[in-house]
């Protein structure tokens, strides 16, 4: 089941979304709380006798766009912060830049060296070591 069927199929199930708090309800008004191993709010939706799973970012970004982006990037980096001033649009690239861990290099033991690279439209180059 893609995305967007997902999310569709959670609208005829009743679930709501406030953008103003970045909150998603069930169709009881019941709030969803479940948080993944990442940090990120999810939920399920029970179908055919199996639960897909939605991110509530990608549910709220859906509601009020309605559309389905390739990614979606928490501007605060709070993971679940879903508020929709809190939420945008970017590339796979674009959503990397986040990463507080540095990047661009690594240990190559064989040489007994630190290696530099980058990596650009998916493609990697060697800077040197």
């Amino acid at each position: 089941m893609t995305r967007e069927e997902k999310c569709k199929l959670a609208i005829e199930r009743g679930y709501t979304y406030n953008p103003k708090i970045g909150k998603v309800y069930s169709r009881l008004g019941k709030e969803v709380t479940c948080i993944d191993g990442k940090g990120y709010n999810k939920f399920g939706i029970y179908f055919n006798n199996k639960i897909y799973g939605l991110l509530s970012h990608h549910f709220a970004w859906y509601i009020v766009y309605n559309e389905i982006v390739e990614e979606i990037d928490h501007i605060n980096g709070i993971r679940n912060d879903n508020r929709i001033c809190n939420l945008r649009s970017v590339t796979r690239q674009q959503n990397q830049w986040n990463r507080t861990t540095a990047k661009g290099y690594c240990w190559k033991k064989n040489r007994n060296k630190w290696k530099a690279s980058i990596r650009v439209n998916y493609k990697s180059i060697h800077l040197g070591y």
